[in-house]
């Protein structure tokens, strides 16, 4: 019989060296931009959030991750997801909790065409970010999640839905990427409710859940510091995987 050996296609070593090397120097390049302008708070919170984790922890306890989800780079998980639990119970005995993911963050665009576009070319400030955040309230097995998102130093609540379980659980649950695609009924949809009940939920997030400004500054000032803080450590970690 007679056989054809087909040619193989081969890179060249030296080509994954060159790669290995030139994404190697792009990475700590990255990484040092990314220490030096974090320089001034080095292991520790920056000044403005340390002063404002500090006045909120007295109210709320604050905790990083949950285990099992994002890795374990921690005993509660990866840093990206912080979980708050209010130290006082509501007014009705429920247990009041807040989860938010540091990436679940947009622009905020109320108000951007008036502040940041008429400054034309000169204007180089970022608009704001708003960020999305559960606010749940449990009580004798059942929980009620809010959905919301702070944006401009206000709450709005986007959706309403009822889950069975302790204030960890659903926590947990939410954390894990539960949502629409999820075979649990959601909730009606929040904007087709009356307006005046709509106005209601918002008012009891703020009021009786505590979720005021100060808590909301928090929330989008913290999430945007575990941000960098994630960012930093996949660039040390793609480093020692990829190089």
């Amino acid at each position: 019989p007679f056989f054809i050996t087909l040619p193989t296609t081969q890179i060249p070593k030296s080509s994954f060296s060159t790669s290995s090397r030139e994404l190697h120097s792009i990475l700590l390049r990255e990484i040092e931009e990314e220490e030096e302008a974090s320089s001034s708070y080095s292991g520790s919170l920056p000044t403005e959030l340390s002063e404002l984790h500090a006045d909120i922890s007295k109210n709320w306890t604050i905790l990083e991750g949950i285990s099992g989800i994002g890795g374990d780079s921690g005993p509660s998980g990866s840093g990206a997801t912080v979980r708050m639990f209010r130290k006082q119970g509501g007014s009705n005995g429920g247990k009041i909790g807040v989860v938010f993911h540091c990436q679940d963050t947009e622009e905020d665009d109320f108000g951007y065409d008036e502040e940041y576009e008429d400054g034309g070319e000169e204007e180089e400030e970022e608009p704001p970010q708003s960020v999305r955040f559960g606010v749940t309230v449990s009580k004798a097995g059942k929980t009620v999640v809010m959905q919301c998102r702070a944006g401009q130093g206000e709450v709005s609540v986007e959706s309403v839905a009822v889950r069975d379980g302790d204030t960890e659980a659903v926590l947990a649950a939410l954390a894990g990427g539960e949502g629409v695609h999820s075979s649990l009924y959601q909730g009606p949809e929040f904007t087709e409710l009356a307006e005046d009940l709509q106005e209601a939920f918002n008012t009891y997030v703020e009021k009786e859940c505590g979720i005021d400004s100060d808590v909301l500054a928090f929330i989008t000032m913290y999430a945007d510091y575990r941000e960098q803080e994630e960012y930093v450590a996949w660039m040390k970690s793609a480093v020692s995987i990829l190089s």
